[in-house]
């Protein structure tokens, strides 16, 4: 099998691990594509590239990143995927694509003109499981601090994840901006000697307090453990 054979075939088995993925963000028919990242001289970070013929479909792509499988010589025998927790992410359509990337064009072995762009992968999102969506440097630095905890030992943990309107309009707003603190006998109390509250229970708010290491949540258990 050729190399482009064996891509095409790949990325229709990656396109079913991430089925259900898409219908919880409601895509029917989404354009999805398998891409390598890579590094390039002059350029912040790693980058995707993207044939023009995929970015002027007026609409999103939807990527998952690839590893080349070689053997001793170099020769590609199979792709396999780069994140092993098989990571989903978001390209949102640029209608300005043509003026704001690299261009590099070319001619295929078939005789055929092609245009590729090159983008940041600062401007893709992560989609999750469940729907909600990481812009890629908070993807990073996530998967920075779990790898970090898994080599020191530390399995149990669950970093809280930015929820999707914040991510999509990349605007983090400011709780503290005309915040009014509820008195103390009417802020949630716990103990955290009787109750470890979970993740789950964990509000914008919450996490804007926990950020920006200030007491702005309406626990107060928190914003003593903040304040100390």
């Amino acid at each position: 099998m050729s190399v482009t054979t064996v891509r095409k075939t790949r990325e229709k088995e990656f396109y079913v691990n991430h089925i259900e993925t898409f219908k919880k963000i409601g895509e029917s028919d989404p354009t999805f594509l398998i891409k390598t990242a890579f590094f390039q001289k002059g350029k912040y970070g790693r980058q995707v590239q993207f044939f023009e013929s995929e970015l002027n479909k007026g609409e999103d792509l939807y990527i998952e990143f690839y590893d080349n499988v070689t053997d001793p010589s170099g020769a590609i025998l199979d792709v396999k995927p780069f994140y092993e927790h098989r990571q989903l992410f978001r390209y949102r359509y640029n209608p300005f694509y043509s003026e704001e990337y690299d261009k590099k064009s070319g001619t295929s072995s078939t005789g055929a003109d092609y245009s590729l762009f090159t983008v940041p992968l600062q401007e893709l999102v992560a989609v999750n499981p469940d729907g909600t969506t990481l812009s890629f440097g908070l993807f990073e630095k996530r998967l920075t601090e779990l790898e970090e905890k898994k080599k020191a030992g530390d399995f149990d943990i669950d970093l809280p994840r930015l929820q999707k309107s914040l991510v999509d309009n990349n605007d983090f707003p400011d709780f503290t901006e005309g915040l009014v603190t509820k008195p103390a006998n009417t802020i949630e109390s716990i103990s955290m000697t009787n109750k470890d509250p979970l993740i789950s229970e964990m509000t914008i708010q919450d996490f804007a307090a926990i950020m920006w290491k200030k007491p702005v949540s309406n626990k107060q258990w928190l914003n003593d453990l903040i304040s100390k």
